[in-house]
């Protein structure tokens, strides 16, 4: 009993020792994906509205899920257009929402996809672009964006 007794106290103590050399057995991989909510909101007076909603740093990839925008605008104006554009440009289904308590005309888009950006040698941000019909008044676009950082 005595010597089953020393036998797991020995292998107690082998098993805390290689624990604390290693690091931890459950220390996360350097080349785990990194999950990214992100979110931007910009005023601007032009006719095509850049979003900067994310900075790719150099060497890694963007998995973008999905992502979600709403532009204001003055009333009678419009929205033709919501996309991403890197690598290439995707456009998004715009959708009218009417007006908001202020009386700005209110356009949505939101989609789920599956799409890689990057990597770049350098970092790179990812744009969402509006576009409207009109430019000179302030239109506001607020982007969201859901994914995972991964390095290639």
């Amino acid at each position: 009993m005595r010597s089953q007794a020393l036998h797991l106290l020995t292998l107690g103590t082998v098993i805390v020792v290689l624990l604390a050399c290693s690091g931890g057995s459950m220390a996360v991989s350097p080349n785990a994906p990194e999950p990214i909510n992100a979110s931007n909101t910009v005023t601007s007076q032009t006719s095509q509205v850049d979003n900067p909603v994310f900075t790719i740093p150099a060497g890694k990839r963007l998995v973008v899920d999905y992502v979600s925008a709403k532009g204001l605008v003055p009333a009678g104006e419009s929205v033709s257009s919501i996309s991403i554009n890197l690598p290439v440009a995707h456009f998004f289904v715009v959708a009218t929402q009417g007006t908001d308590q202020f009386g700005k005309s209110v356009f949505t888009a939101a989609q789920s996809l599956r799409a890689t950006i990057g990597p770049f040698p350098v970092q790179r941000d990812v744009v969402v672009r509006m576009e409207r019909n009109t430019f000179g008044t302030e239109a506001i676009l607020a982007v969201t964006l859901a994914g995972e950082l991964v390095t290639p």
